[in-house]
């Protein structure tokens, strides 16, 4: 590579740097821009129905509605279904063209307004009663910043006792191992040779993993993390520590992560490992270590998302297991 390629490769890893850290836009403005990625969320069947159904039951008939990172527009659309008189959809990425588009298509210009901004920087010009939104990550508030930005609408978009969908989430964490996906896919011995410094560097930090339909050791039952009120929550999650008890005898390849949203009474939607394949998949916290532990001893996890610019940088570790007292 000559120096004015390297330069060149720089000032483009500069540029991204900036875009994730101080613009904050690799979701908003990059991945959801992407009709291949928008397409994921629109055959998401889980999905799309339990929003759906929980916003024919929420949105009343004459009701003004705002839809925060609307996307293709598909839940703005859902709300006119249920009698919405008005839908203000905002959606700061270029996905924004495509819900132009679908906005004309059906007729919709009338009742729908586009807004292209970040919702905070928005100003609607009347007061909202109900707010939707599926600003969803694999572990529900780690990636697009979803409680800062629901917090900051309620306070500016809502008029008092409306109604949001979410109304509230749980997280959840699994110790588990697993010779399909994760760490246990690759032996520490292969071909006998000792691989144990690639793994190392291959299952160094956290990601998303697919889990469900895939064969899996479950070493204790999930446990909840984290709740989530939608209707209240200002701030993240902070630091936790997590207790689980062993069940199953195994090694431990990590922890796997998912949520449950309550969108409404009677309607919940969740990535859990246990059921079909949504588009979220699940959050992987690998333990590179692979301990092994017996039934009846308890684990405990060292959580912290530790939040930057609404992106989870996520920190952990598993303390010594304790004997079963």
């Amino acid at each position: 590579m000559t120096l004015a390629n390297r330069g060149v490769a720089a000032a483009r890893k500069l540029q991204r740097w900036f875009k994730r850290r101080v613009l904050r836009q690799p979701w908003m403005m990059e991945e959801f821009a992407s009709p291949i990625l928008q397409e994921s969320l629109l055959l998401d069947k889980a999905r799309c129905g339990a929003y759906r159904e929980a916003i024919r039951q929420t949105v009343k008939p004459c009701d003004v509605v705002v839809d925060l990172g609307a996307g293709t527009g598909l839940l703005s659309f859902f709300a006119l279904q249920a009698g919405a008189r008005r839908v203000y959809a905002i959606e700061m990425s270029d996905i924004a063209d495509a819900a132009a588009e679908l906005i004309a298509a059906n007729g919709f210009q009338d009742r729908i307004t586009l807004i292209r901004k970040n919702s905070k920087k928005v100003r609607l010009p009347e007061r909202c009663d109900v707010l939707i939104t599926e600003t969803l990550s694999a572990f529900c508030f780690d990636a697009e910043n979803v409680i800062e930005f629901v917090a900051d609408a309620r306070e500016r978009f809502l008029k008092p006792g409306a109604r949001v969908i979410p109304e509230s989430a749980d997280t959840f964490l699994m110790p588990f191992s697993s010779d399909a996906f994760g760490a246990g896919r690759l032996p520490p011995r292969y071909y006998d040779l000792d691989f144990k410094p690639f793994s190392k560097r291959l299952f160094k930090s956290y990601g998303i993993v697919r889990a469900s339909d895939q064969p899996f050791l479950a070493l204790s039952q999930p446990t909840p993390v984290y709740h989530i009120d939608f209707h209240n929550d200002t701030q993240n999650p902070g630091k936790t520590f997590t207790p689980f008890r062993i069940i199953t005898e195994g090694r431990l390849d990590g922890f796997l992560g998912w949520f449950e949203a309550h969108l409404c009474e009677g309607v919940t939607l969740s990535n859990s490992a246990y059921l079909p394949l949504t588009h979220w998949w699940q959050l992987y916290l690998p333990i590179h270590e692979q301990p092994h532990y017996s039934v009846g001893q308890t684990i405990l996890l060292y959580l912290d998302p530790n939040i930057v610019s609404g992106e989870a940088q996520w920190k952990y570790s598993v303390q010594p297991a304790v004997p079963d007292s």
